[in-house]
């Protein structure tokens, strides 16, 4: 009896069940990107929405002209900005604007006043012209609903007082003039004057 005839059967079956098991765990294994991708735009395929950007918290400045002849307020929110510029006595402004992405913020009024500023560093520096006078200022992050820093005769800069009760020497920012309704604002604020 010959004994090729078996061997060469049992030889191509074993060639045929080594190539279909190889094939079979080619093509069972899970691919590696696709699945990162599929995992990735899933929300997307699902029709889920993509989760939005937090409102920024409103930030305040607060300072003094260089000759501490007045103060000037900044309160920035959802990308406006209102100042506020004060003597304590006969000078007063309000302006709003726009927040500037590069290069200065301009807040203008209607009666001509003007703030322009710029921030770095967490400090606004810029320049409050009023009633015919311009006041170069620095103002620092203050916590919403301060007010300026006492000036001290030393030349440097008290910590900011709470917003209540307000002494002599830093008087509450009056309320900003009769204007159209303004939309409701919340968060805080200073001076009444709609912030």
């Amino acid at each position: 009896m010959r004994i090729t005839g078996p061997l060469l059967t049992l030889a191509a079956v074993a060639a045929v069940g080594a190539g279909v098991a190889t094939a079979n765990v080619v093509l069972t294994a899970p691919p590696e990107e696709p699945v990162a991708v599929e995992q990735a735009t899933g929300a997307l395929a699902l029709g889920s929405p993509l989760p939005e950007a937090a409102p920024a918290a409103p930030v305040h400045y607060a300072g003094w002209s260089a000759d501490r002849e007045v103060s000037v307020d900044i309160m920035v929110e959802d990308g406006l900005a209102k100042a506020y510029v004060c003597d304590d006595a006969n000078i007063e402004s309000w302006t709003k604007g726009p927040v500037a992405q590069d290069g200065p913020t301009r807040l203008t009024a209607a009666d001509g006043s003007l703030v322009e500023y710029t921030v770095q560093d967490g400090i606004a520096t810029g320049t409050a012209a009023t009633g015919g006078r311009t006041w170069e200022f620095t103002a620092t992050v203050a916590p919403v609903g301060t007010e300026p820093p006492t000036p001290a005769s030393s030349g440097t800069e008290a910590p900011a007082a709470p917003a209540a009760p307000v002494s002599p020497a830093a008087p509450a920012a009056p309320a900003e003039p009769a204007a159209p309704a303004p939309e409701a604002v919340t968060g805080g604020g200073y001076g009444g004057g709609g912030y």
